[in-house]
């Protein structure tokens, strides 16, 4: 899933999710972008965009930061 992908590898650009393994079709990413859980942003530097997590994300999934997520090897649940 991009979403756990992008939470824990952040900030990742698309070519990213792919090495990863994780469905990172266009219309998936834009979908969590138009529902507020994911933002794409160009940084300074000139390089590819990237996925980040956002505000509403650690809202959503009750975290107070990104610290609050469990380990990447632990199920979900």
């Amino acid at each position: 899933m991009p979403l756990r992908a992008v939470a824990w590898n952040q900030p990742v650009p698309r070519d990213g999710l792919v090495e990863l393994g994780c469905d990172a079709r266009p219309a998936v990413l834009r979908q969590l972008v138009r529902r507020g859980l994911l933002e794409l942003r160009h940084d300074d530097d000139g390089g590819e965009p990237c996925y980040r997590t956002t505000a509403k994300f650690l809202e959503v999934f009750r975290l107070e930061s990104l610290a609050d997520l469990p380990p990447p090897n632990q199920p979900p649940g």
